[in-house]
């Protein structure tokens, strides 16, 4: 008999835009709760998802989707551990992460303050803006690090223009760059040779066979396992992401990094799971505490909240 299966829907309201992509600052998805356990399915329409109506009668009429699928296996790890009494953290250890921050100043002096030395920014939407902006803060703080991601959303002419305009000062600083055009083998080669800066790939991340150096990677949407084994062998940096989704979603994908750096631990690099602090706070992202680069388990067994889980008015899906 197939398990029922019950739904939370939700919104987050972030602070500011969160990609080149998007201008929403209302972002909707939904938890689910299958026997014990929960996942979360979060949509990005604007960077190809199914919008999440979509996504729910599609898992009500028995589908699936990369979506749906992470968020039922995310589901049924956290009910056997809920059944055991234990924790999904139990004896694992998260890796750091970067600071998600938006083009405000104030996000930056927190998370200095909250000692990160790396940060990660979106680019794209008014390049000559935020460039000028970048470039003030990297002169405020010299000892950060940057990652830049333009979700694909620069033209070749753009991104040329963009770094050669760059100061070798600032370019020296640059971690890698995600997704600054359309992955292509050739242009990316190109790219790199020419300046010398990582690229890393994220929204083909699954496709992509040369000339990236980093693979990002998000448990909501990727194939974990098949992209893993493949950085292996090609020598790839391996960064672990949230999909800026509900802190269940985050705690799934600190949890999947976890594992990763436990089996491959020279290989994953310093990650992007601490992005609660980019929404209005609620119950959970408060139980998830302050943004820092050392993620903390939220108590409880399984993904933990267990109180808020309990609490919340699930509504039968099937």
């Amino acid at each position: 008999m197939k398990s029922a299966i019950y739904i939370h829907r939700y919104t987050l309201r972030s602070s500011g835009v969160l990609n080149a992509s998007s201008s929403r600052l209302e972002h909707e998805g939904a938890l689910i709760k299958v026997g014990d356990g929960h996942g979360c399915i979060h949509s990005w329409p604007e960077l190809g998802d199914e919008s999440l109506d979509t996504l729910l009668d599609i898992l009500k009429n028995g589908g699936t989707t990369p979506i749906i699928g992470a968020a039922l296996h995310c589901a049924s790890e956290d009910a056997l551990a809920r059944h055991e009494g234990r924790s999904l953290f139990a004896g694992l250890h998260v890796p750091e992460s970067h600071a998600t921050l938006l083009m405000d100043e104030a996000f930056f002096d927190q998370a200095v303050a909250s000692g990160f030395a790396m940060v990660k920014v979106k680019m794209g939407r008014d390049l000559a803006r935020e460039t000028e902006f970048i470039l003030a803060l990297a002169k405020r703080f010299p000892e950060l690090k940057w990652r830049i991601d333009f979700n694909s959303s620069l033209g070749r002419g753009d991104i040329e223009q963009l770094l050669d305009n760059l100061p070798e000062s600032f370019r020296s600083k640059i971690d890698f760059l995600e997704d600054p055009c359309g992955y292509e083998i050739k242009y990316w080669e190109e790219l790199h040779r020419r300046y010398g800066i990582a690229l890393a790939v994220d929204h083909d991340v699954e496709s992509a066979t040369h000339s990236f150096n980093v693979a990002v990677l998000k448990p909501a949407v990727n194939t974990l396992n098949k992209v893993l084994a493949h950085a292996y062998v090609e020598s790839r940096r391996v960064v672990y992401t949230s999909y800026m989704d509900h802190p269940i979603g985050q705690t799934y994908a600190a949890w999947c990094a976890a594992l990763a750096a436990q089996k491959y631990p020279s290989m994953i690099d310093t990650c992007g799971l601490m992005t609660h602090g980019l929404f209005e706070p609620d119950a959970f992202t408060e139980r998830m505490g302050p943004v820092k680069p050392a993620f903390s388990a939220p108590h409880g067994s399984g993904l933990g909240f267990d109180d808020l889980l309990e609490a919340l008015p699930w509504r039968r899906l099937i």
